[in-house]
């Protein structure tokens, strides 16, 4: 049977009576944990997927910000918004501007730099799989961050700084399904 030859009838999904259409999170009013984990870096969590492995950050980096070297176990996508940013392992690479997406295989290990010259903040949407190994000067695991590291720290650091958290989108919930 040809496509042409298939009978029109509507689509039913089968699983859109328990989830939601589309989920959206409002990033221009959500609050930021400032000086994240490295001074000049304030985070928006977005999304974290614990039993996915995925979170999604929006990240504002002051002018001349150095994350420390890490690895990443997963995928990483990154669109920049503003500004201007690069890995310093990679100087032949095209700079990460306004307008750039990037992708990341699993098992990159690089030092995110953020261009000193900028005038204004660099603002990066990254969204990353696995975990993020940060390591230290001879190559060893220092901290892992992840979905879960996500959910707790940046929450720890709103309610520190003294800012409501917000929700965010989840993940799915681990628990018999009953195929339809």
């Amino acid at each position: 049977m040809s496509l042409n030859q298939l009978e029109a009838r509507p689509l039913k999904n089968p699983v859109s009576a328990v989830l939601p259409e589309s989920l959206h999170i409002d990033t221009i009013n959500r609050p930021f944990a400032r000086s994240f984990g490295v001074e000049g870096v304030n985070l928006q969590l977005l999304q974290a997927d614990v039993e996915g492995g995925t979170f999604a950050v929006r990240i504002r980096f002051a002018p001349g910000v150095q994350l420390p070297p890490h690895h990443h176990t997963g995928v990483v996508y990154a669109f920049t918004l503003s500004g201007e940013w690069e890995y310093i392992e990679y100087p032949d690479s095209p700079k990460n501007v306004a307008g750039s997406y990037l992708y990341e295989p699993p098992g990159s290990i690089h030092t995110l730099r953020v261009a000193a010259h900028n005038e204004e903040e660099t603002d990066v949407v990254f969204i990353i799989t696995g975990a993020m190994l940060i390591l230290d000067e001879a190559g060893h695991v220092i901290q892992v961050l992840d979905a879960a590291s996500h959910i707790h720290d940046w929450a720890a650091a709103l309610k520190q700084q003294g800012d409501k958290v917000p929700e965010i989108i989840g993940g799915g919930q681990v628990k018999y399904v009953t195929p339809m």
